[in-house]
C-alpha cells in the first residue's frame, strides 16, 4: 500500500548477493500498479543504494494484473528486456541473420528443441530470444546447475543486427514486433508452426529471408509426416476434440 520501493532495493541486493545473476528482470504486479509505483526509478534509486552494481543490468516491465492476460506480460517483459539492450546502440543489419520468438510456451522443452535442429540442418544464422528448453529440462547426473542453457546476454545484444524477427506466437508478441519494427527490422508472425501448413509456412519464410534452401532432409521428414496422415486418416476421421490453451496454441491446434 505504501510503495514498493523497499521491497525493491532488499529485492534485488538480495537476489544479486544470493545467486550471483548476471541480470535481474523486474515485472511489476496488480498492486504496484495500482498505486503507480515507477520501476525506472525504483532501480535507480536501488542502484544509488548500491543494492547492485551501477552497471548490472536490470530491465523491467509493467505488467498490470488487471489488463489483458500472462500472455500480455510475455510481451512486455520480451520487450522490456529487448528495449534495454538495444535502446540507443547502433544497428548494423547483418543479411540473412533472423531472431525467432517462441512465444509464451509450455511445451517449449520439445518445441524448442525441434526448432533449433530444423534451423541448424538448414544452416540457418538465427538466434533464439528467451530459449527455456535446458532450464525446464535439466538432467539429474548429480551435477547442480542455477542457470542451464538459455539465450545469453551478449546474443541478445547482438539480436539487434539480425535483418528479421519472426514470432511463432500472433497474438502474444505484437508489442515486441512493434519494436523490432522501430529498431529496423522485418518481422512476420505465426501461429505456431504445428502440422504441415504451418510448418511449410514458417519455414518457407526462413529460406526466403536466409536465403538458405530447405534441404531434402526435411523435404524426406515432410514426405513421412504425409504418409503417417494418410494411414491415420480412417482413425481420425470424424472424431471430435475440445482443445483448451492460449490464443496461438488453440489455433495452431485446431
Amino acid at each position: 500500500v505504501f510503495g514498493g520501493l523497499k521491497n525493491m532495493v532488499d529485492g534485488l541486493a538480495n537476489t544479486y548477493q544470493l545467486y550471483d545473476p548476471k541480470m535481474i528482470a523486474v515485472s511489476t504486479t496488480c498492486m504496484a500498479e495500482v498505486i503507480g509505483d515507477d520501476l525506472h526509478s525504483f532501480i535507480q534509486n536501488a542502484k544509488d543504494e548500491d543494492s547492485v552494481p551501477r552497471d548490472f543490468d536490470v530491465p523491467f516491465a509493467h505488467t498490470p494484473a488487471f489488463v489483458g492476460s500472462h500472455v500480455d506480460g510475455y510481451d512486455n517483459m520480451v520487450k522490456g528486456i529487448l528495449e534495454h539492450f538495444w535502446k540507443g546502440q547502433e544497428r548494423t543489419q547483418i543479411e540473412g541473420t533472423i531472431n525467432i520468438i517462441p512465444g509464451f510456451d509450455g511445451f517449449c522443452v520439445g518445441n524448442n528443441r525441434e526448432l533449433k535442429r530444423l534451423l541448424d540442418v538448414m544452416g540457418v544464422s538465427y538466434t533464439l530470444i528467451q530459449d527455456a528448453s535446458d532450464q525446464f529440462d535439466t538432467p539429474s547426473d548429480g551435477e547442480y546447475r542455477m542457470y542451464d542453457g538459455g539465450t545469453k546476454i551478449n546474443e541478445v545484444k547482438k539480436a539487434l543486427n539480425a535483418e528479421a524477427t519472426l514470432s511463432l506466437q500472433h497474438h502474444n508478441t505484437r508489442k515486441t514486433l512493434g519494436y523490432c519494427e522501430e529498431v529496423g527490422q522485418a518481422t512476420a508472425s505465426f501461429h505456431y508452426p504445428l502440422g504441415v501448413q504451418a510448418t511449410d509456412e514458417f519455414l518457407m519464410e526462413v529460406a526466403a529471408i536466409s536465403g538458405k534452401e530447405i534441404p531434402e532432409a526435411i523435404r524426406l521428414e515432410r514426405g513421412r509426416l504425409v504418409d503417417a496422415m494418410a494411414d491415420s486418416q480412417s482413425w481420425l476421421h470424424g472424431k471430435k476434440y475440445a482443445i483448451y490453451g492460449d490464443p496461438d496454441f488453440v489455433h495452431a491446434m485446431a
